[in-house]
């Protein structure tokens, strides 16, 4: 009989973070959800998820008191799944009110450094522990009039990159997930916002995307699954794209060694040496000897 795993949840009161809730409950998995809004991480009691506990993220204090809650219960943690995130400052950086800009990232980047930190201590090598954060748009490529959700989204995949090699001597792996374009209560922040502000193309996108259809919100649920499995065991410091990556592939399983020692999946510096036969004219003029 397989051991039941203790998972922290963040940001459970909605979205892909209420879903992984419900979804670890069934497989039997013993849950603690937080998030800010109480009534909200109530309706989880109706899933079966034991604890839930109100937690602003990016408060230290409000983190401190949920980390205690969940010693009184258990010290053994074995994963943390951190999915409280909002989009946040919208529209362009010129424009935009500097503490509502500044609050973006100390929700997106400051909260997932103060879960790490609490959560550590709690983890045991020996039983395999997972951190799972959360990258998303803008996080390898420029996202127009969201430049305080982009950078917060970049800061995290390079702060789940350095946490790897720091963690790695603990037996602790962490990897981001790139959800994709899911239908959820964050991109109602892009409509609320109007045109305006959110840009024609995303605005455009969104209500395109909300209407027809988008990523169904059981992919990342099941990228989730599999990084909290053995089949994942071992991987750490990357970024999978949930709806592009071949991570349900046996080939991809069986090369996790190779995976981490290589580049791939990670946010790195285009060189020289990485163009394509297409930028061959670029890369021959930069190259000659000046």
């Amino acid at each position: 009989m397989n051991q039941k795993r203790n998972i922290i949840i963040t940001g459970a009161s909605s979205g892909i973070g209420a879903a992984i809730a419900k979804t670890l409950t069934d497989d039997g998995d013993h849950v603690y959800a937080c998030a800010r809004r109480q009534d909200r991480l109530e309706d989880l009691k109706d899933y079966g998820v034991k604890f839930v506990h109100p937690c602003d993220v990016c408060d230290e204090e409000s983190v401190k008191s949920f980390f205690a809650e969940v010693s009184k219960l258990s010290n053994n943690i074995d994963g943390l799944i951190h999915c409280a995130g909002s989009f946040g400052s919208i529209g362009p950086m010129v424009n935009s009110q500097s503490e509502e800009w500044w609050g973006s990232l100390k929700t997106n980047i400051f909260g997932t450094y103060l879960f790490v930190k609490n959560v550590v201590p709690l983890m045991r090598a020996e039983r395999h522990p997972v951190i799972i954060t959360f990258a998303g748009g803008g996080a390898f490529n420029a996202f127009e009039n969201y430049s305080a959700y982009a950078v917060s989204k970049s800061g995290i995949v390079r702060l789940t990159e350095t946490l790897a090699e720091e963690l790695s001597g603990q037996g602790i792996c962490i990897n981001a997930v790139a959800p994709g374009f899911v239908a959820t209560e964050i991109h109602n922040e892009t409509l609320e916002k109007g045109i305006n502000y959110s840009g024609e193309s995303h605005y455009s996108e969104t209500l395109k995307k909300l209407k027809e259809g988008s990523v169904p919100i059981s992919v990342p649920v099941d990228l989730v699954k599999f990084l909290l499995s053995s089949k994942a065991l071992g991987l750490t410091g990357k970024t999978i794209s949930a709806s592009f990556d071949p991570w349900n592939n046996e080939n991809f399983m069986d090369n996790i060694n190779e995976l981490n020692a290589s580049d791939l999946y990670t946010m790195r510096r285009m060189n020289l040496i990485n163009l394509t036969e297409e930028d061959e004219m670029l890369k021959k003029t930069l190259s000659t000897e000046m």
